[in-house]
């Protein structure tokens, strides 16, 4: 994921040690990678948005004028799996 350009490792990244899960499952460390949004909508839509099992986070800045294409990129997500799309903004 951090080969996407502008993509960044905030935490973790790093494979799980001392355990018993079958190593086709790639048991890692709970992680976080930071993304454009450019990326997230375009190109690298599919790469971001693979299902994956575990405490992984994908976490995409945008501000108020962005609102349009993250909603297309949440529509466009077929797992629908999202915690949270937190705002600072007031409603």
């Amino acid at each position: 994921m951090t080969r996407i350009p502008g993509a960044e490792l905030l935490f973790g990244g790093k494979l799980l040690e001392g355990h018993r899960i079958p190593d086709r499952y790639g048991a890692m460390e709970p992680t976080a990678v930071r993304t454009p949004l450019d990326a997230l909508s375009g190109m690298y839509f599919d790469q971001i948005t693979t299902e994956l099992f575990g405490p992984f986070q994908i976490i995409v800045s945008y501000g108020d004028d962005d609102l349009p294409i993250v909603l297309d990129v949440l529509e466009r997500m077929s797992q629908h799996l999202l915690v949270s799309c937190p705002s600072n903004g007031s409603t």
